[in-house]
């Protein structure tokens, strides 16, 4: 087995936190994480104050979530996105999302990798590289390239035509232990080169979509460099799925630690949605990913959250 992952913060699960971000990366630090990937707040508190605190703490920008328009903006030279990553010593830009329109039929996954190739040739000129935080439509199965165009053009709500694709995708029950090539991400996969990107495996969104998210690693192979660790437990027949605490829903936490450790993945990311108090996700998530990382599977025992409303 490989040596174990770093550990970092999605700092995006504590975003209700009241405090600068350069005091919120000291915190992190003090808790015993080596990284944060920053997100929102990122774009817009001055870089030089982060830098200093990252310096500070020895702590390692792993990454900053930001959407795909705001990348190819930040090319064109519309928004100091770039500037600011090399202030702070941050070389990945990952795209969190993406919307539905991108991931309905083949011909958009088709137009969306072509974005994604051309995006990471002209981050590579920069010394930079793009990657993809996989959501759970990246699983979903195409629709016909026919029936794609009819619900773009129909005017129906978005969340009835959300709704209508996630019951085909029930009704066609996918085989959770391998990805099927009608799917975006194995077409997003087979489109790009690992020279250009990079996966991020959010292991929640992958169980919603009804896989095991140890598949993720055979498809890609050494194109994952960091893994986001959330939990989702079942909201009811037709309801979803709903967060719940690391260890206590539907995704095999120590599976998935054992799998990124075999695979030499570099982070294992703690994501966390919950309402919960964002100083003890803090303590939370570094207590949970050192368990992990450093328990054997049987004496595992969860370590808990407190409730506290944000």
């Amino acid at each position: 087995m490989d040596s174990r992952p770093n550990t970092a913060l999605q700092l995006y699960s504590i975003r209700t936190l009241p405090e600068p971000l350069p005091t919120i990366v000291r915190r992190v630090s003090a808790a015993g994480y080596d990284g944060v990937e920053f997100a929102d707040r990122f774009h817009e508190e001055p870089p030089e104050d982060v830098a200093a605190a990252l310096d500070d703490a020895d702590l390692e920008p792993v990454a900053v979530h930001t959407d795909l328009p705001e990348i190819e903006a930040a090319l064109d030279g519309e928004s100091d996105l770039l500037v600011r990553c090399r202030t702070v010593g941050c070389d990945t830009l990952v795209v969190p999302h993406l919307p539905a329109s991108a991931l309905r039929t083949r011909s958009d996954v088709r137009s969306l990798s072509h974005r994604f190739r051309d995006a990471a040739a002209r981050l590579e000129e920069r010394d930079m590289c793009l990657g993809y935080h996989t959501g759970r439509r990246a699983f979903h199965p195409f629709l016909p390239d026919a029936a794609g165009k009819i619900v773009e053009e129909t005017p129906i709500p978005e969340a009835v035509g959300r709704y209508t694709h996630q019951l085909l995708n029930r009704l066609r029950a996918p085989e959770s232990a391998t990805i099927p090539n009608e799917t975006p991400m194995w077409n997003l996969v087979a489109r790009t080169a690992p020279a250009e990107v990079t996966f991020e495996p959010e292991v929640a969104e992958i169980r919603e979509a009804g896989y095991d998210p140890t598949v993720l690693f055979s498809l890609c192979g050494d194109r994952i460099d960091m893994v986001h660790l959330r939990d989702v437990a079942s909201a009811g027949p037709l309801q979803g799925y709903e967060d719940v605490p690391h260890g206590d829903g539907l995704v095999d936490m120590d599976a998935v630690l054992d799998a990124a450790t075999d695979a030499g993945v570099d982070w294992v990311i703690y994501e966390n949605e919950l309402d919960s108090d964002p100083e003890a996700k803090i303590d939370h998530g570094a207590a949970t990913l050192e368990r992990l990382l450093d328990g054997s599977g049987s004496s595992r025992s969860p370590t808990r959250i407190p409730a506290t409303s944000s």
